[in-house]
């Protein structure tokens, strides 16, 4: 029973950390979720992104880059047509620029860019155009020759872009790139944690009742014990009154039994009498009446009378009923049972 009331205190708490396990649980999976979701999409991304920056040197000349060396070595009509060909593979792809990059002294510029129609009307040509605010990431895929996607967001959006190392034919090393608006992507994951906590919180209230079972059957529990406790401490009561009874009554029989043990004497043992005179010797060498050593030695009493043999002895001319000399009646000659006296 000690044990059992250990496991109810302890089932309570017990249950109340598989209920914040299994939350826990429920929630890790909604952001698992989430993130695998952007994953995914993050790699359907990155492929697309990756595909239009491979496509761009089809687009332009074998030999575009090995002769973009400065401002004047395009002349208008093939940048107007390389920024032409370059946009409409932007629009159609669903991306919302691409374009190249070449590097000079240390700096970059626009070499085939896709350009919009506010851009074109800003600005006649667009080739060979500074890329001041280049990302330090596409520096180091140009240095090192290596793809960096890279995920940032301005004035005009979030996206996330591609920077790919080119060589030309004739060993000019350029960057094809590629951007993606991702604002809508961001909304969709928003909207994808949303579905990931919805589906966790359904989770979670479907155990509910599953988790309220759990409680009742422990509230049950619980109360059976205490039922069962209540009953073993009366049991125990009555236990205790009924032990406490049977030692009285023992201790009265006890006391009882040594009452009587003390009043009892005993004769045991081999106890010399004389043949003729019927005296007993005592342990000191004494020899004793018959009557007064019983006595001295037993709580036996002597009442005297006359047996019929001795009253013809002592009293032969009296004619009397043996009854007067003696308390019982006499045992006649014969040997057999004296029968009780005749009432007079």
């Amino acid at each position: 029973m000690k044990d059992e009331r250990q496991r109810a205190r302890f089932a309570l708490p017990l249950l109340a950390a598989c209920m914040v396990i299994y939350a826990a649980a429920v929630a890790g999976y909604a952001v698992w979720a989430y993130r695998a979701h952007k994953v995914d999409l993050m790699a359907g991304i990155d492929s697309d992104l990756l595909q239009a920056a491979r496509s761009l040197k089809y687009l332009l000349a074998p030999d575009f880059h090995d002769r973009a060396l400065d401002t004047n070595s395009i002349a208008m009509d093939e940048e107007l047509k390389n920024r032409k060909a370059v946009t409409d593979f932007g629009v159609e792809s669903g991306f919302k620029w691409v374009y190249t990059l070449a590097e000079k002294d240390g700096q970059y510029f626009f070499a085939a860019p896709s350009v919009s129609e506010e851009e074109a009307l800003e600005l006649a040509s667009w080739y060979f155009y500074p890329y001041d605010d280049v990302p330090p990431e596409f520096i180091a895929a140009f240095r090192e020759n290596k793809t960096v996607f890279v995920e940032y967001t301005d004035q005009w959006g979030t996206f996330r872009s591609v920077a790919l190392p080119q060589q030309s034919p004739g060993g000019r090393r350029y960057l094809a790139c590629a951007d993606k608006e991702i604002g809508d992507i961001a909304q969709l994951l928003r909207k994808s944690l949303l579905q990931s906590v919805a589906i966790a919180l359904f989770f979670l209230l479907t155990s509910l009742p599953f988790l309220w079972f759990l409680s009742f059957l422990h509230r049950t529990h619980t109360a059976e014990l205490k039922k069962l406790n209540a009953e073993l401490r009366t049991h125990k009561e009555h236990l205790e009154e009924l032990v406490q009874a049977r030692t009285a009554a023992l201790e009265q029989e006890t006391r009882l039994l040594q009452e009587a043990l003390a009043n009892v004497k005993v004769l045991r043992g081999l106890l010399p009498i004389c043949a003729s005179c019927k005296k007993i010797r005592d342990d000191k060498g004494y020899w004793n009446q018959l009557e007064g050593y019983i006595q001295e030695n037993s709580d036996a009493e002597f009442s005297h009378g006359l047996c019929p043999d001795c009253v013809q002895t002592l009293y032969p001319d009296l004619d009397l009923p043996p009854s007067v000399f003696q308390d019982g009646p006499a045992r006649p000659a014969d040997g057999s049972p004296p029968t009780a006296p005749r009432p007079t």
